[in-house]
């Protein structure tokens, strides 16, 4: 059952309507899924939580990053709209430094994670066969 709220009052205009409180975009491959989900959008320009899960061999594997602004799922959206564009990067500090890359080659996707506090340091490869992109929340939000 899709999450639908009334968002508050918001200093962006517009954003009074249903909407979507969460979106994700998915790839998945015939090994490997690498799966990015933004949840608990405030109604104004943050979501409570952003997540990367990657499942390979049946095994997943959640990295939490924290709190993230919409630009974050703006910039990786990017990725996949344009295909000049081979990588898209993000970090946060959650309670430590946490960042992530994602590198982009044909069909191949490869992401980086890394936990600075943890010594974290881990990559992920998947050549997608399916791309899936939540588009309603960026179209609900932009209006």
């Amino acid at each position: 059952m899709e999450k639908l709220r009334p968002t508050g009052p918001s200093r962006r205009s517009g954003l009074s309507q249903m909407m979507k409180t969460y979106a994700h975009i998915q790839l998945k491959g015939t090994a490997a899924e690498i799966r990015f989900d933004w949840l608990g959008f405030d109604g104004d320009d943050c979501f409570g939580e952003f997540n990367i899960t990657v499942t390979e061999d049946g095994q997943a594997r959640q990295f939490n990053f924290g709190p993230c602004v919409v630009h974050g799922l703006r910039k990786l959206t990017k990725l996949f709209d344009n295909p000049s564009q081979t990588a898209v990067s993000g970090a946060f500090r959650h309670p430590d430094v946490r960042s992530y890359k994602l590198q982009r080659s044909g069909n191949n996707y490869r992401l980086v994670v890394q936990f600075e506090g943890a010594g974290l340091n881990e990559i992920h490869e998947v050549q997608t066969t399916n791309i899936d992109i939540d588009e309603a929340f960026l179209k609900a939000y932009d209006g």
